[in-house]
């Protein structure tokens, strides 16, 4: 009997320690909208969820004792609360209204630091740009949204950040690409694949500028672009995009290939939903483009999946799987036959010749959090590509891959001290490829990185230090050690400036393509380099960032000030030999320095505007010259006009200047005539935006589309001349 008392008693005393919970609801504070999936954690513990459908949440069975609440949603300032939990008053309630964020001055980011942190935390030059940008420009390729981020030029398949790229012929990218944190540059060509990336889901994009291999290794010499996808909300949400339009008949009669301007269309049909502790989302796509220029027609579609389950309700673990397909069929476009025809391949081009291609990408993600301030990562995944020429004629060379590459990586990041974050990794990569131009080829990364962010004790200030060493080894080629350290600091002063600085360094192994292609096409003749070495880069930074208040309440004008200078040894560029072929090589030492001004604001009533100003003088230390094919100033505004309510006009304009230098002997050669041939480039593209929910109780929007409105003639690499005037007219349906 008195044992019995004994366990009732100790039940009763635990049970009362334990009766505590907090509950609330949270919403838009202008809007008054339940925010679904808000975070809510109660910090320096492994306690948190995820708000329901209606923006509720309830934290149970907790103790006596007082807690900081602090509660996140993408798009809103982040809370917190303090919450005393007592015998008096064991249960307590609360309504969290957050802020919507007009800019990013206090955004989250998570390619920075390879974690969710404030991007005031950051010490590097970083641009944002959320899933509302990327939808209002009609862009079906993640190249169309890039062109418009600051200190970034986009040539057709190449992204330079800050002059870090020139002309590369499609191989070979200076800037790594990630999609949820997996590398997706293709194992052959070493290059970014447009096409397969599933755009439809894209909510975040984040770009870094400035070397970052101390975390990211190979293809980060000249930054980091990395997309984030969607995560699905309790409530089922289905999504249908389409759009229509046609390219205008260009003003030179030569220049017209077709009889009536040639047409473009596409759909995409998503869902996506939450059901208890499983998420799901998948969509498909179908899009179709004529082209302005004669067998350059292109046909893709693509599929994706993903698939995440949380083990418990706080998501503290979860695991994560996503496949996604894509698959083009196009014309097999080089160059065109002449500035005077610059809408037809050379003369004697087979017509009817094409490139089919595909990719796959999928990868299996585990993340545990331990508490809000530790977790581990294990991710492996596959990205697979393929393409082939078809149609060809007698006596024409095949041109065809099939790569894969298997990306594996272990991340543990904790608070070691309340001083000390640290973040270490290992990373194993193997790429294979099979051509029959030069066989089959392996390479493999074996890498491992650490870095730490450290509070010194100076008030606000942030000191990071970190490196990552990558060995890699190429089939036929010497094994070659890299070692990328980072040192950066970034510090928000009493006036409200943040400022930063920051040094480290990149490198780029060379590409199986470029060690070993051996093939002639269309008049150009590439030789094997199996001594190309990688090539590297240092970049340093300094810059500050501030709010200014203006005449509203929610009136903020974010001003961005850097320099930068980046270092560029042991280049890969196709250069030519003594014979007049084209072979991979390192040719040059390079500096590119540069002054980069940013202004954004959001102004009371949906008024919008920012621009931005890239200065650069890109050096050639060798030649004593202007780098080859690279652009000195970037200039690229965006206004943002409602005219009534719901009915917005958006304007985007690029400014890029006049390419310096070509390199002479290529033009000289004469198989691209007129390859000289370039312009500054004014790019002025213009949308109109109707809302339909409150017009007639429909949740659509329909989009009128005019890129390119003044049907301005430039190009972006030799031998190509740019979109001409696209006029479309898109339709997004909501349910």
């Amino acid at each position: 009997m008195k044992l019995i008392i004994m366990i009732a008693l100790l039940f009763a005393l635990s049970t009362e320690s334990f009766a505590g919970s907090i509950s609330g609801t949270i919403k838009d504070s202008e809007t008054n909208e339940a925010l679904s999936g808000a975070i809510i954690r109660i910090k320096n513990t492994s306690i948190g969820m995820k708000a329901d459908n209606k923006g509720n949440f309830l934290l149970e069975n907790l103790s006596n004792g007082i807690y900081t609440i602090r509660i996140t949603y993408i798009g809103y300032t982040a809370s917190e609360h303090i919450i005393t939990i007592s015998d008096k008053q064991p249960d307590q309630s609360m309504v969290v209204n957050l802020l919507p964020k007009s800019l990013n001055a206090s955004e989250i980011v998570v390619s920075a630091g390879k974690r969710s942190q404030s991007i005031q935390e950051v010490p590097v030059s970083i641009s944002l740009l959320d899933q509302q940008q990327i939808t209002q420009r009609n862009t079906t390729r993640i190249d169309e949204v890039l062109r418009y981020v600051p200190g970034v030029n986009v040539a057709r398949d190449q992204v330079s950040i800050r002059g870090s790229s020139g002309f590369a012929l499609g191989v070979g990218s200076r800037v790594a690409l990630l999609l949820d944190g997996f590398p997706m540059l293709s194992a052959d060509n070493g290059d970014m694949k447009f096409d397969a990336l599933p755009m439809m889901e894209i909510n975040r994009v984040e770009v870094i500028k400035g070397a970052g291999s101390a975390l990211y290794g190979t293809g980060a010499l000249g930054g980091t672009v990395s997309l984030f996808t969607r995560t699905p909300s309790d409530t089922a949400r289905t999504i249908i995009r389409t759009y229509a339009g046609i390219y205008t008949q260009p003003i030179y009669e030569q220049w017209r290939v077709y009889d009536s301007p040639p047409a473009l269309y596409g759909i995409d049909i998503g869902y996506s939903k939450k059901f208890d502790n499983l998420e799901l989302t998948m969509n498909v796509g179908n899009k179709y483009d004529k082209s302005y220029r004669l067998s350059d027609n292109s046909y893709r579609w693509s599929g994706y999946g993903k698939v995440g389950y949380q083990f418990d309700k706080q998501g503290m673990s979860k695991v994560t799987f996503f496949i996604n397909a894509a698959s083009e069929e196009r014309g097999d476009w080089v160059f065109w036959n002449s500035l005077d025809s610059a809408t037809r391949p050379p003369t004697g081009t087979n017509l009817n010749r094409r490139t089919e291609s595909g990719k796959i990408a999928s990868a299996l993600e585990f993340k545990h959090f331990f508490s809000d301030q530790s977790f581990l990562m294990i991710r492996s995944g596959l990205f697979i590509t393929n393409y082939k020429n078809t149609n060809l004629l007698p006596g024409e060379e095949q041109i065809a891959s099939d790569a894969l590459s298997w990306n594996s990586e272990i991340q543990y990041s904790a608070s070691i001290s309340p001083e000390v974050f640290l973040t270490s990794g290992i990373n194993t990569v193997m790429n294979s490829v099979q051509a029959p131009i030069y066989g089959e080829k392996t390479q493999i990364f074996m890498s491992g990185y650490s870095q730490a962010e450290i509070k010194p004790g100076i008030e606000n200030l942030i000191c990071t230090i970190g490196a990552r060493i990558d060995a890699e080894k190429t089939a036929d080629a010497e094994q070659n050690i890299e070692i990328s350290p980072k040192l950066a600091c970034s510090y928000l002063s009493p006036f409200g400036i943040q400022f930063r600085a920051s040094a480290g360094r990149g490198f780029r192994a060379a590409a199986v393509a470029e060690r070993f292609a051996a093939l002639r096409f269309q008049g150009i003749t590439i030789e094997p380099n199996m001594n190309v070495k990688p090539e590297y880069s240092w970049s340093y930074e300094c810059g500050a960032t501030t709010a200014i208040p203006l005449s509203g309440e929610q009136d903020i004008l974010l001003i961005d000030v850097s320099y930068f200078q980046n270092e560029l040894s042991d280049l890969i560029e196709p250069s030519f030999t003594p014979s007049g072929n084209i072979k991979f090589q390192n040719v040059t030492k390079a500096r590119v320095t540069g002054l980069e001004l940013g202004l954004r604001s959001m102004l009371t009533g949906g008024y919008g505007f920012e621009t931005s100003l890239t200065l650069m003088k890109p050096e050639d230390l060798i030649l004593k010259q202007t780098l080859y094919y690279r652009s000195s100033v970037l200039w690229y505004t965006r206004m943002s006009i409602p005219i009534i309510e719901d009915l917005l006009l958006q304007t985007d304009y690029r400014f890029i200047s006049r390419t310096e230098m070509m390199d002479p002997r290529l033009t000289a050669l004469g198989f691209i005539k007129d390859a000289d041939a370039r312009v500054p480039n004014h790019i002025c593209d213009m949308r109109l935006i109707a809302r339909l929910h409150n017009w007639v109780h429909i949740p659509m929007s329909v989009t009128l589309n005019a890129k390119n409105i003044f049907d301005y003639y430039y190009t972006e690499i030799m031998g190509n001349l740019a979109p001409i005037r696209q006029l479309s007219v898109q339709a997004e349906y909501i349910f």
